[in-house]
């Protein structure tokens, strides 16, 4: 297994939305596939993966606390998704505990949890789900002016139709695939087209 390195690319607070996706993208490509913990007890399989980003798609808050900071006394950055997580609401209290805590990121579908998390300095990824031409359409739109750090997209299968249609809007914005990725062959390529990286809850998928 590869060791981590240093947490070195973390965002400063009060840092450029821009600054912080170009730190950003090199971490993403690094693990490749994120896992995506759903469940607390596969914490110590997803800390076993190579990568240096890690998702949590579970817990309340009695657990989240203990969750993130086995994360990153694994060296890794615990992203959290926030629409997820059971009795906190979106708002920045919630946010500023969990940075407290250790966070180093969250996953919204929602924009105002995002802007607060930016304000906060941490990783923001818009997750959102492309269903149709029209939702690619709508989000090709906002794409013009977000400043996200991240933009994941489910399902998977999908994105490399996104992507050429992204370049000229926000190149430099990475796209995460998530979700119908069931065989390291489908990641892999998914990964050759051009996704920055895929989330997989399927531990299966998390590499060493």
């Amino acid at each position: 297994m590869r060791q981590p390195r240093p947490l070195s690319l973390a965002p400063e607070k009060g840092g450029s939305a821009g600054a912080h996706s170009s730190a950003f993208r090199p971490l993403l490509q690094e693990c490749g596939i994120i896992p995506a913990v759903r469940k607390p007890e596969l914490l110590d399989q997803a800390l076993a993966a190579h990568g240096r980003i890690l998702y949590l798609l579970c817990g309340d808050p009695e657990t989240i606390g203990g969750l993130i900071e086995r994360t990153a006394a694994a060296g890794k950055l615990a992203i959290i998704n926030i629409d997820l997580l059971s009795g906190l609401t979106r708002d920045v209290s919630a946010l500023r505990y969990l940075e407290r805590r250790g966070a180093r990121g969250i996953i919204s579908t929602h924009a105002e949890p995002l802007r607060q998390a930016q304000s906060l300095g941490l990783y923001t990824i818009q997750r959102t789900f492309l269903l149709d031409s029209g939702a690619m359409d709508s989000l090709c739109h906002q794409m013009k002016h977000s400043q996200m750090d991240a933009l994941e997209v489910l399902p998977a299968l999908a994105v490399p139709k996104l992507l050429a249609r992204l370049t000229g809007l926000a190149a430099e914005i990475p796209v995460v695939g998530g979700g119908l990725v069931d065989t390291l062959r489908e990641a892999q390529d998914l990964l050759a087209q051009g996704l920055a990286a895929i989330s997989a809850s399927n531990p299966a998928l998390w590499i060493c």
